[in-house]
């Protein structure tokens, strides 16, 4: 075990648990508990993905994509309950640490999920729920997606109101650029682009333009860096990924600036990662390259955990 303390804002491993019948503890995924004892703390976000847009993923419905993985991640996290427990705040994160084992979050990625309610949001918290996006990769009644422009609705204005008066927090991730300033316009709380890069390094639509990311940290929240190698650009590897970084920092300051790694969600990662395990090797690159210690604790840990 190094003494690595990680919280990592996005993956999307509850779904291949689900698609591919693989157990939490010792997986062919990117993550799994065994990999997860490279790190001295470790928290994660669990995604929930409607896959909206593409309807013959799997012979289920919208809500299934949520229901479905959830049953058994909870399954899973029961099963080894001496290893990982889920958490809703910072003091469940702390203590659940303290202990030695894995702190597990939710979200909501595409709220087709709950059918664009924002009035299932207050169940959504009560199960245990913590951020959501308005899209994924479509167009829904709440907002546009990153492959168009469309503009938040009345609906998807309720969506953030609600969601934030529920301490839910609002991720810009996967948002047209005209629902991203309109949320900007009207949020009351720190957003966040958990799995989100640069757009003035690799011009993907998923990407954020520096105007972006400074509204970002200006709301008090964070971007997380995506390990998806498209987001980051051609041939990437560490010197990729730290380029993203330093801009990211340059422009939206060392409290700003997380992880959010896309794990199980990516088929193509940089050269040198494979798994959770290789942000063992990326730290320590980092701090080769004359990143102190207090600024990595912050991206590896402190500033995702400061928003809980």
């Amino acid at each position: 075990m190094s003494s690595i303390r990680l919280f990592d804002g996005h993956c999307d491993t509850s779904y291949l648990l689900w698609t591919e019948n693989q157990p939490l503890l010792q997986n062919t995924c990117h993550v799994d508990l065994v990999k997860a004892r490279a790190f001295h703390a470790y928290a994660q976000v669990f995604a929930f993905c409607s896959y909206a847009g593409m309807p013959d993923l799997m012979p289920c419905t919208q809500e299934e994509y949520l229901t479905i993985p959830l049953k058994l991640l909870r399954e899973e996290v029961e099963q080894n309950s001496k290893l990982v427990a889920f958490a809703a705040t910072a003091a469940e994160i702390k203590e659940i640490n303290r202990q030695g084992k894995v702190a597990a979050l939710l979200s909501v990625e595409g709220p087709e999920v709950i059918a664009c309610d924002p009035e299932r949001l207050p169940a959504l918290r009560a199960d245990g729920f913590r951020m959501s996006t308005l899209t994924w990769n479509a167009d829904n009644a709440l907002a546009g997606c990153h492959f168009g422009d469309k503009r938040l609705t009345d609906r998807g204005k309720a969506y953030v109101r609600t969601a934030q008066n529920n301490n839910i927090i609002i991720d810009v991730s996967h948002l047209s650029a005209s629902s991203f300033w309109d949320i900007v316009d009207i949020t009351m709380k720190p957003i966040v682009a958990s799995h989100s890069n640069c757009r003035a390094l690799c011009g993907h639509t998923r990407n954020l333009t520096d105007d972006q990311l400074r509204a970002i940290a200006q709301t008090g929240g964070t971007v997380g860096l995506n390990l998806y190698q498209p987001f980051l650009g051609e041939n990437a590897g560490f010197d990729t990924l730290r380029a993203h970084l330093e801009r990211m920092l340059t422009i939206c300051g060392e409290a700003h600036v997380a992880l959010g790694g896309d794990l199980d969600g990516c088929d193509l990662l940089p050269q040198g990662f494979r798994d959770l395990t290789d942000y063992v090797k990326f730290y320590d690159y980092l701090k080769t390259s004359g990143y102190s210690e207090e600024l990595l604790n912050c991206i590896f840990y402190d500033n995702l955990y400061r928003l809980f």
